[in-house]
């Protein structure tokens, strides 16, 4: 699988705004309303909708936008239609390469985006053209890649915005981080601090000239101070017992998502991310060291693309294929930015990427793109 690029850059200002209405929160199916109306009046299209799952194995219309919401909202997909087919395989390319979309008796011409919405399942944002409307009387009914372009950012952000609640729990993470330090300092260190103090008195008396300190006094003191370190020692040990409270580990999808998620904020635009149909397969594949670094090089093309890259579109693909008796990971990370700047000789984060490939006799490689760069790394699996 080969990682998309992006062609021509879409309103950067614009898209921010809307990321960063998604990531301050609200209220999700105002959010949910604000993308698909968005998709619907930015691509001058008749209408624009929003197909999600249901129950298993099943897809209708959730959100539509415009004069065909009478005839999609709440109607299921057809059982055997080419998007329903799509979805039920996972198969990103077959679900955008669809070009119509029946409506009553009518094909309208279509274009679709897959939206990946996580625990929700895999869904489209379509917009629809042939259209009657003042808004869109002048737009032609083909799409052009500047469309694909600007439909590929909204459905990340509808994705984003399916996902937040769980990606939120980083945020969680963080405040029980806080609390384990708050209650360290109010309970275990202040009552080591007391101890120290207990001691340190008696130290200075025992080496005060005159009379020494009475036997009831040392044992006092001392007594004191054990119950001190044993009141210590059992609230570190309350608070060690917290942090191994079981939590689910994620998985390699639920990680990649989560970099994704988090890149958010840098780019100021949602990345795309391409998957394999059936990514759980790929993850029982993959040994435990190199979905970490795949992870690991995902995350730096990210950071990459959002320091140096000034793009208006990043695509990451991860996919697993075979190459003679060899099965073969590899990481692509293409963005529409101004290039790789030849003079800068020092290149830190290709150099963290070369250097988690070598571990595993695998490559790294940048190459240039009109416009933007694609940074491909691929390693070969160990013998099962």
């Amino acid at each position: 699988m080969t990682s998309p690029t992006p062609p021509s850059r879409p309103d950067r200002p614009r898209m921010q705004a809307l990321a960063e209405a998604v990531l301050a929160g609200g209220d999700t199916e105002d959010l949910l309303d604000l993308l698909v109306h968005t998709a619907r009046t930015d691509l001058g299209a008749r209408s624009a909708a929003l197909a999600l799952p249901w129950r298993p194995g099943a897809w209708a219309y959730e959100i539509v936008d415009g004069p065909d919401g009478a005839e999609l909202l709440g109607r299921p997909l057809e059982p055997d239609s080419p998007e329903q087919r799509g979805l039920e395989s996972a198969d990103v390319e077959a679900l955008e390469s669809i070009a119509t979309l029946r409506i009553g008796d009518q094909e309208r011409p279509a274009l679709l985006a897959a939206v990946d919405a996580a625990e929700h399942g895999m869904g489209y944002l379509a917009v629809l053209r042939g259209a009657t409307t003042a808004a869109s009387q002048d737009v032609p009914d083909e799409f052009t890649l500047a469309d694909r372009e600007r439909l590929d950012a909204l459905a990340g952000l509808l994705a984003l915005t399916l996902r937040w609640p769980s990606l939120r729990s980083t945020v969680e993470i963080d405040d029980e981080r806080s609390r384990i330090a708050r209650d360290l300092h109010d309970l275990a260190i202040q009552e080591l601090f007391a101890v120290g103090m207990e001691l340190e008195s008696l130290t200075d008396a025992l080496a005060a000239p005159g009379e020494p300190p009475s036997n009831t006094r040392i044992r006092s003191s001392v007594a004191a101070s054990v119950h001190g370190v044993e009141n210590a020692v059992a609230q570190i040990r309350q608070i060690v017992q917290s942090l191994r409270r079981e939590r689910p580990e994620a998985t390699l999808t639920e990680q990649l998502r989560h970099e994704v998620g988090l890149a958010t904020a840098g780019l100021g635009f949602v990345p795309a991310l391409r998957l394999p149909p059936h990514p759980a397969k790929m993850e029982a594949e993959l040994p435990a060291e190199i979905a970490e670094d795949v992870v690991a090089v995902v995350r730096e093309g990210l950071a990459n693309a959002a320091r140096h890259a000034h793009a208006s579109a990043v695509a990451v693909s991860v996919s697993l294929t075979s190459e003679g008796v060899d099965r073969v990971v590899q990481v692509n990370i293409s963005d529409n930015g101004r290039g790789i700047d030849p003079s800068v000789q020092r290149r830190s984060g290709l150099a963290n990427m070369s250097s988690r490939a070598r571990r595993h006799s695998g490559w790294v490689d940048a190459i240039n793109l009109e416009p933007g760069t694609m940074i491909s790394w691929r390693v070969t699996l160990p013998p099962a």
